[in-house]
């Protein structure tokens, strides 16, 4: 079953054209992978299979929307709790929420009844359990879920924005960057969970391992239209390569087909013996299909310059331990970095190993232990915070110009010009660039200082493929020693040579590789998943058909009819009573009423005075009576 048809669709950006004539399909849990350079027109696709915009010619075919599960770009900071904020994702159990709040204020006993059917059929209780096991995934605690949205920071929001699109029952589920702001082993949960995921799936993703691991297809933006490649990303570089290879030779071959057809022309169009055969040639040249050279725009490449000082011993750690306040994160760490060094660093989110980075460049004091920091090291840092440092109202030719005032303003330009800063560039402010250009700043300012340690905190974040290939291949062939946190496990691949693993407040060596962390990871997962399972089973209502639920429900109404009926039939027995009562009460106020009762015998009056007494103080005992059951009907009600 085809999923999703793009018919000749062409979209259109301002006055550019994005793509024209784009024909492709998606057919039924099918996982495409949505490649292309920057501003090729990916995010714009997604908007408008939402229909949050319409193409300029063409058609697309898609599911109905509350068929498509896509991740929030804005999400307010609301007070509900992460959990109820995700499980607000699940349209179905919204849906049925609001039906049974509905019949409740009705008074409609059909629609009560058919409303709490429909709730049990979708069984809450899993439902909560898998937006638990969803958040876990991410990297949310068991605390976490409970706090209101409005706690989490930007990136945390992000999570909580993927986790809801996950929750969505949906047929098609559109993904833009998923693993943006996920730490590794979150990727590697979310590459298993969508392997699980029953509904079509595209994804836009720089990240090349990732997509490798999740898609089948690539749909590749090029040549002014979408290009459908099998296999994923390897497979399509593989594919696109040779393709412009066979192009380049066909370009070729028209080029020395065309020059040979034209120089007979030139040669003999003017030759009385000649021109027909001239005019024949001309006519075969204008035939000619050509085929437009390939024209490979250089590939970006920067490096980062050899360090000037090579120190053999750039740090040793003893028993060094770091956190915040008076509560440790790490403790007891231990290490050595020697020139030359590539290292890795691995853990959950919220092991340390940000805490580590910071201690280790300064920014953290130690708590505990030592530090020894070589004579000579040279310190390139990157994190997140350190974009967020760039001076928004300056320039990069200015934030470099700073760092190094007696240099000459050609060279501080040409250097910049490595980073794809150029021309005018170098004076535009730093306010409006995008997380990418602000990140190659970053990197350039790091690489005019020449350190021979690059400490790297999550440097592909908001990189596109064509600057993550770039910082790659600048990594592995860099001199000095390189300490990286990454979620992409090809630069982690290409770029390091040993592991660290931050675990349970330790920092130690990791003897594996990244596929057996990655096997740690999910092994950990299903450990703690099944330690949980009890718990979960008991929040967790058992699934019923629709006929059970309704059977169910007839043995609820009984068993709360058996419990009224003895209450009901003690109030019955006490209003009947009470109306004997005034009754007999009325009759003996008449005759007490009466001033010829008086002059009867003296016994009577008496009598007819106490029975008179007596009714009272028992009907005063049976309204008490009365009260009290009914609260007790109320409440089985």
């Amino acid at each position: 079953m085809i999923v999703l048809r793009l018919i000749d669709v062409s979209l259109v950006r301002g006055v550019r054209v994005l793509y024209s004539h784009a024909s492709v399909l998606a057919s039924d849990g099918e996982r495409v992978g949505l490649v292309g350079p920057n501003g090729c027109g990916k995010s714009t696709l997604f908007a408008a299979i939402l229909g949050e915009l319409q193409t300029e010619a063409g058609e697309i075919e898609h599911p109905a929307e509350d068929r498509i599960a896509h991740v929030a770009q804005d999400i307010e900071a609301v007070d509900m709790s992460a959990l109820d904020f995700v499980l607000s994702g699940h349209a179905p159990l919204e849906a049925a929420k609001a039906a049974l709040k509905a019949a409740e204020g009705s008074g409609d006993d059909m629609a009560l009844a058919q409303a709490m059917a429909t709730l049990a059929e979708l069984n809450e209780g899993a439902i909560a359990a898998n937006a638990k096991t969803i958040l876990h995934g991410l990297g949310f605690s068991e605390e976490q879920t409970v706090l209101p949205v409005r706690d989490f920071s930007g990136g945390w929001r992000n999570r909580l924005a993927l986790a809801r699109a996950l929750m969505r029952p949906a047929d098609l589920l559109l993904l833009d960057e998923p693993t943006n702001h996920l730490d590794l082993d979150s990727v590697i949960w979310l590459e298993a969970w969508l392997k699980r995921v029953q509904a079509t799936i595209i994804i836009i993703s720089h990240d090349r391992e990732f997509l490798d691991r999740a898609v089948g297809t690539i749909w590749s933006i090029e040549d002014g239209t979408i290009r459908r490649y099998a296999g994923n990303y390897s497979d399509f570089e593989a594919m696109r390569i040779e393709r412009l290879r066979q192009q380049e030779a066909g370009a070729r071959a028209y080029e020395r087909t065309a020059s040979h057809l034209q120089a007979f022309i030139d040669r003999f169009r003017y030759k009385a013996t000649k021109a027909r055969q001239a005019q024949s040639r001309i006519k075969m040249l204008e035939k000619l299909q050509a085929v437009e050279p390939v024209r490979a725009k250089a590939e970006w490449r920067f490096e980062f310059p050899e360090p000037e000082r090579l120190p053999d011993h750039l740090l040793d750690a003893e028993n060094m331990s770091l956190g915040y306040g008076d509560t440790p994160v790490l403790q007891d760490v231990s290490f050595c970095v020697r020139s030359g060094e590539r290292i890795g660093v691995l853990g959950v989110n919220g092991a340390g190993k940000s805490t580590l980075v910071k201690g280790i460049c300064g920014e953290l004091p130690l708590m505990s232990g030592t530090l020894r920091r070589g004579q000579g090291l040279t310190i390139g840092y990157f994190a997140q915070h350190q974009l967020d440092s760039l001076r928004l109202d300056e320039t990069p030719l200015q934030h470099l110009r700073r760092m190094a005032p007696d240099t000459r303003e050609q060279e501080l330009r040409d250097f910049l010009g490595k980073f794809r800063f150029s021309g005018d560039q170098v004076n535009e402010l730093v306010a409006p660039m995008s997380g990418g250009e602000k990140a190659r700043l970053a990197l350039a300012l790091i690489a005019w200082e020449k350190p021979n340690l690059l400490v790297l905190d999550e440097p592909t974040n908001h990189l596109d493929m064509e600057t993550r290939e770039a910082l790659t291949i600048a990594l592995s062939t860099f001199g000095g020693s390189v300490l990286i946190v990454s979620h992409d496990r090809h630069l982690l691949r290409a770029a390091t040579e040993t592991l660290w693993l931050v675990r349970g407040g330790h920092v130690s060596a990791y003897d594996g590789d990244l596929d057996d962390y990655a096997e740690l990871v999910l092994s950990d997962r299903r450990d703690r998943a099944a330690a949980q399972k009890e718990e979960n089973r008991s929040a967790a209502a058992p699934v019923v058909t629709q006929k059970e639920a309704r059977r169910e429900a007839a043995k609820e109404r009984a068993r709360i009819a058996s419990l009224r009926k003895p209450v009901q039939k003690k109030i019955d027995a006490a209003e009947k009573r009470m109306a004997e009562i005034d009754a007999r009460a009325a009759e003996l106020d008449a005759q007490i009423a009466d001033p010829a009762f008086y002059s009867g015998e003296k016994a009577q009056v008496e009598e007819t005075l106490k029975e008179r007494s007596a009714l009272t103080e028992e009907k005063e005992t049976l309204e008490a009576e009365w009260l009290e059951l009914s609260e007790e009907l109320e409440s089985i009600k």
